[in-house]
């Protein structure tokens, strides 16, 4: 957690280059100095070259594939959508425009800083760095690739949202996520005082895993797997365990696990940098009974983190309810995605894409409190 940003980006290159380690990831990993930071990068490939065969690459990562996230990941969020017409309308588009979007090659794309999680975060050098540089440099290795900049937001990265307007780029609305930026506001919920009780209680307490310990890796992937994946979507990032103890080693990770009279039942893992947190690992065994409060467990130990340790915390998205209700609040996060060397067809794709997902997206995010 203390690494600065050329250390985190360094320590992560090096262990993204073992295969494997994120189950359906297919991508390419380069890296970039600009000014003397180190900006790492995906460089994604609609078609993969295996063993002197390609072949199309078919739902691959979301963090890596705006197809996987715009069309496949939203047809599995769209049972969120209380408005049985509207569900009905954004689910026939999703079919409309997967052709279109797929002749756009929406897929080849270059995404700058892509830490392979559902939040990235941004190190304070990015206020400072010249993002037209940058883009050059970027789009010099790589002509024909579409250039992101995923999970940007205006109450934590306005400098890094402002030079990307200026220097061009397209927003697109993301997602609705949650912050925590006052540990004030989140103590006097009544809420949050049940939850922190819930920490005192005896018999229970939170352990730094050992990632040498196979049979804790295995079981913080089994109970992250139980609520991302078969809970929510089989679309979300599907870490190993390799991954977790490979972070976990290089201290790229920090990963709790939940204990009661010995037998862990939860995992959280802490990722960050710069006075930001992100929680991109969180899980729990869900054959336990309710009654047990493992995810309100879980939430309180990360906020209780984040305070103690002067971080602001990202919650992502999802459970809107339960983050509101402990004080959270709730800001649009966007992608920027830079376009004007495309070809027109491809441009007036993202335009529209844009154009979408600010005219229809967004308010369905606000008024659906998503």
């Amino acid at each position: 957690m203390k690494l600065n940003n050329n250390e985190f980006q360094k320590l992560f290159l090096t262990v993204m280059q073992e295969s494997g380690l994120i189950r359906r990831l297919h991508t390419q990993f380069t890296s970039y100095k600009q000014e003397d930071v180190i900006v790492s990068a995906t460089v994604n490939h609609p078609i993969l070259t295996m063993q002197g065969q390609q072949s199309i690459v078919k739902n691959n990562c979301y963090v890596v594939s705006p197809m996987t996230q715009l069309i496949y990941f939203t047809r599995d969020e769209l049972p969120k959508v209380n408005s049985r017409i509207l569900r009905t309308f954004c689910m026939g588009l999703t079919y409309l425009l997967e052709v279109p979007f797929r002749w756009a090659k929406l897929d080849q794309i270059q995404i700058l800083n892509n830490l392979c999680l559902s939040t990235n975060f941004y190190a304070k050098v990015w206020k400072t760095i010249n993002l037209t540089a940058l883009r050059e440099q970027a789009l010099g290795q790589y002509p024909h690739h579409a250039l992101m900049l995923r999970s940007l937001n205006d109450q934590e990265y306005p400098e890094i949202i402002t030079k990307a307007k200026e220097d061009g780029w397209l927003p697109i609305v993301n997602r609705q996520v949650y912050l925590f930026m006052d540990f004030q506001k989140w103590q006097q919920k009544r809420d949050a005082r049940a939850d922190l009780k819930l920490l005192k209680q005896p018999d229970w307490d939170f352990r730094i895993l050992d990632p040498n310990n196979q049979a804790q890796m295995k079981i913080a992937e089994d109970y992250y797997n139980q609520l991302y994946l078969d809970k929510y979507s089989k679309h979300n990032i599907q870490f190993t365990s390799n991954y977790l103890a490979q972070c976990s080693k290089a201290g790229l990770l920090k990963l709790y696990g939940l204990f009661h009279k010995q037998q862990m039942l939860g995992v959280v893992g802490f990722c960050g940098i710069d006075g930001t947190l992100t929680v991109p690992i969180i899980g729990y065994n869900m054959q336990m009974p309710k009654k047990m409060a493992l995810y309100r467990r879980l939430v309180a130990f990360n906020l209780s983190y984040a305070q103690q340790n002067n971080f602001k915390l990202n919650l992502s998205a999802g459970a809107p309810d339960f983050k509101r209700l402990r004080g959270a609040e709730a800001v649009i996060e966007y992608n920027f995605v830079y376009i004007q060397h495309l070809s027109h067809y491809q441009q007036t794709v993202w335009r529209f894409l844009s154009w979408l997902s600010q005219r229809l997206y967004k308010p369905m995010l606000e008024r659906f409190e998503l």
